[in-house]
């Protein structure tokens, strides 16, 4: 079947079930839950898909707000990721959870994606069944790395996912590779008048900081390393015996940042002897960079193209403007401008991260961006929480879904397609095994928890 005709058919399948994903997308806007702990989130959309006939396909013992859902039979699989997490102090009130980064929409665009397609799918008898990951926790980097080691995402024929934002392109390049530790350090307490009893487990996380600091100039220019103290002590007088820190490396790929991360942990270690106190390095995550597949892409861009972009109007201009003239500070005079034009496809890799890319090492990946909200908007700010319940959002969100549903739908129908989809993957994945890194029985890093191996069953 053309992609004119299956559009027709997407389009009235979106018409049909758009209030619904709508509902979704704001209910998950309130309950702005933490990554790894969306059980509300994670439920509401498992509910929608077991009432529309999608079955539970796969649970994460470990990653309780993890899950795969199926509909429909058979080859061809593809699968459609969903996030549902939100971000700190991005709520409206200053201090509170929010979803500074719109994935209350990626959730419900995708959730959309995956009813569209299997509503046409069923009226139109291409075989195939549609996948829909819950996968938790892409702010906190983590949620599909531990999916990936647990055996997701590695039996699809290929794997769409979308994100909202300020533009309306087909996004190829991915982002940077990346790990991210936390540093323990162990100490002796002692009264702080009497601090040459003690060995401050402070001084070591401050060492190993300034450590890292010098080593910035003996990399390359492109690595970042990001760290925040997240326990330091209590109160002045008392020598610290326990502190800890939270660190990002980013790089170009995998073995750059395997590289950096040898001498971070040397910087770890080499604070602890100079402060003589005990060290304690946990791996969280560990991110690839993406794996390109340009036929996949390049299909996913002419689906972008069949439908368009979303409908804006003079009435989602003045409705986000009247929001973001709440804002403290907004000039009164700024333009609300809303993108309408579809970019080409983007290629160039980002210097941020998403643990999306491991998907792309397991199963072609193809990406979308859809404009959700105005040109100039901050990411992981709370004028992006603000704008995430508008008509904009809300069209962007809809549009999202039937670009996705297209082009899983045309994927599920077109065996030469899928091929040569496939002959790309096998060619850049040749002599290539998969390493999710993370040790097997490592539990997911929660809250401020350091992820801990679970209990031996008992012999």
């Amino acid at each position: 079947m053309s992609l004119r005709l299956l559009r027709a058919a997407i389009a009235g399948a979106a018409e049909r079930l758009a209030a619904e994903a709508v509902t979704v997308a704001d209910r998950i806007w309130e309950y702005a839950e933490q990554p790894f702990q969306e059980f509300r989130s994670s439920a509401l959309i498992r509910e929608v898909l077991s009432r529309h006939g999608f079955v539970v396909k796969q649970e994460f013992s470990k990653i309780p707000t993890a899950f795969a859902m199926s509909a429909g039979g058979g080859g061809p699989r593809i699968g459609i990721l969903a996030e549902y997490d939100a971000l700190p102090d991005c709520g409206l009130d200053e201090g509170t959870w929010g979803h500074g980064c719109g994935h209350h929409l990626l959730g419900a665009g995708s959730l959309l994606a995956a009813l569209v397609a299997r509503d046409v799918m069923r009226s139109r008898r291409p075989r195939g069944t549609i996948v829909l990951y819950g996968c938790p926790a892409e702010e906190t980097l983590a949620g599909k790395v531990y999916m990936a080691r647990d055996g997701a995402f590695g039996d699809l024929d290929a794997a769409l996912a979308w994100h909202p934002g300020g533009h309306i392109r087909v996004e190829a390049g991915g982002g940077a590779a990346l790990n991210t530790y936390a540093f323990e350090f162990f100490g002796k307490t002692a009264h702080g008048a009497s601090a040459h009893h003690g060995r401050s487990a402070l001084d070591a996380v401050e060492l190993m900081d300034h450590a890292v600091n010098i080593l910035r100039e003996h990399i390359p220019e492109n690595v970042r390393i990001h760290s925040v103290i997240t326990c330091g002590g209590s109160a002045p007088n008392v020598v610290p015996e326990y502190a800890r820190s939270w660190l990002f490396v980013r790089g170009q790929d995998r073995k750059q940042v395997e590289e950096i991360s040898a001498r971070v942990l040397r910087c770890a270690r080499g604070a602890a002897v100079a402060t003589e106190t005990r060290s304690k390095a946990t791996l969280l995550t560990a991110v690839y960079e993406r794996l390109p597949n340009d036929r996949l892409a390049e299909h996913l861009h002419t689906c972008l193209k069949q439908m368009g972009p979303p409908a804006f109007d003079d009435r989602d201009r003045r409705a986000l403007r009247r929001v973001l003239l709440k804002a403290a500070g907004r000039d009164k005079k700024a333009k609300v401008e809303l993108p309408t034009k579809i970019e080409e496809i983007d290629k160039n890799r980002g210097r941020a991260s998403s643990d999306q890319d491991n998907v792309s090492w397991l199963a072609p990946l193809a990406a979308l961006q859809m404009a959700c909200s105005p040109k100039g908007i901050t990411g992981h700010h709370r004028d992006t929480t603000r704008v995430g319940r508008s008509s904009a959002a809300h069209k962007g969100t809809i549009q999202a879904g039937k670009v996705l549903a297209l082009a899983a739908v045309s994927l599920a129908g077109d065996p030469n397609l899928r091929a040569r989809v496939r002959r790309e993957f096998r060619r850049r994945t040749k002599d290539f095994t998969y390493d999710p890194v993370i040790p097997r029985r490592q539990l997911p890093p929660i809250g401020d928890r350091i992820p801990a191996a679970p209990p031996a069953p008992p012999q």
